[in-house]
């Protein structure tokens, strides 16, 4: 696993900061476990990383190290617009999606003056273009990974007993029906092998569901009860590397019940 702290050395504190200070699911007048830009963009990155052994079983050409940068810094553009979420979207109009494109690559050239100019070995203006454009197969993976994490956070609000974010697991499955479509430089890995990251169903056993796998659910998360199981492989995975990376700081993310 890459050290974050060390790629983002040289970024000043404030960053993070104001990162932190973002909030997700806006739409969503309550969420129980709501996340920020800085605690997404991590889970990003230990996806990225989960993605090590399926791109090399696929003889994927891909810059891991690259994925993880860019899984980092994907959402900084959002320090100067804020978050534009994708049910948002979903229901512009294209003049409406070329506005939010334009002023996000306004973002970019101010945010681009202000921080690094390098990141690693990598051009940090280029790679916030990159993430908006989705135009390299690194920034594929990492618009995917960033995909994966939204869905399981909708889940993880969902089995914590609030139903109104079904809203945003049923989007999130509709997202991630089409992902061969969406992202034509994976191909290799979808085709190559199933896996719980690159299958779209994510359950374990599509022909029962076990109750007992259910039982805890529906009522707030706690710390006996947070590491259990369930039948969705994809969460359970999204719910360790949380607590695995982040320790108590991810322990709270996912307890701390903050509305």
């Amino acid at each position: 696993m890459s050290d974050y702290k060390e790629i983002l050395k040289d970024f000043p504190r404030e960053r993070e900061e104001k990162l932190r200070n973002i909030k997700r699911y806006s739409m969503f007048d309550v969420f129980y476990y709501r996340s920020t830009l800085w605690h997404h963009s991590l889970r990003v990155f230990y996806f990225v990383d989960e993605f090590a052994d399926v791109v090399k079983n696929a003889l994927l050409e891909l810059d891991l190290n690259k994925a993880r940068i860019l899984a980092l810094v994907h959402d900084d553009a959002e320090i100067i617009t804020g978050d534009v979420q994708l049910g948002h979207k979903q229901r512009m109009t294209y003049e409406q999606l070329k506005e939010v494109e334009k002023n996000e690559m306004k973002a970019i050239e101010k945010i681009s003056e202000i921080y690094p100019k390098e990141v690693g070995e990598y051009n940090y203006r280029d790679l916030l273009y990159s993430a908006l454009k989705k135009d390299t197969i690194e920034a594929q993976l990492v618009s995917y990974a960033d995909k994966l994490d939204a869905y399981c956070e909708s889940l993880h609000e969902v089995f914590g007993g609030n139903i109104s974010a079904l809203r945003a697991v049923i989007n999130y499955v509709g997202v991630l029906k089409d992902v061969k479509e969406k992202f034509p430089a994976l191909k290799p890995i979808f085709n190559h092998e199933r896996s719980f990251l690159t299958t779209t169903d994510f359950y374990t056993d599509p022909w029962r569901v076990h109750k007992e796998n259910y039982a805890h659910l529906g009522k707030p998360h706690t710390l006996e009860n947070i590491r259990k199981e369930t039948e969705f492989v994809l969460y359970n995975t999204w719910k360790n590397l949380v607590l695995d990376n982040l320790g108590g700081e991810g322990l709270n993310i996912l307890t701390n019940k903050i509305e």
